[in-house]
């Protein structure tokens, strides 16, 4: 580490008491005001969905749906299936 006399680092401090304050523009703080009322808005509403939330429960309702279609093309084939043999039966044939 280079050491410097008290006298450079009161120099190099002087340094920034000359520099003058940055401002921000004026539509900074409206833009951010409105941005963070905007986000309290939202986290306060009734029915906020996330994402995951919303998959899950379309995922459910995929399962139940395929569920329930396997268990109706299982009764449509068992019934089609009677009404052949109940077709066969009339005209005296076996299947």
């Amino acid at each position: 580490m280079k050491h410097i006399s008290d006298e450079q680092l009161e120099n190099e401090l002087s340094i920034f008491s000359t520099m003058k304050e940055v401002g921000s523009p004026d539509f900074f703080y409206t833009r951010l005001h409105a941005r963070l009322e905007k986000e309290a808005s939202l986290a306060n509403a009734p029915f906020s969905f996330k994402p995951v939330l919303v998959i899950c429960i379309l995922t459910f309702f995929l399962i139940i749906n395929t569920l329930l279609i396997g268990k109706n093309t299982n009764v449509a084939k068992a019934n089609s299936n009677n009404n052949i043999e109940v077709l066969a039966a009339s005209y005296d044939q076996n299947i």
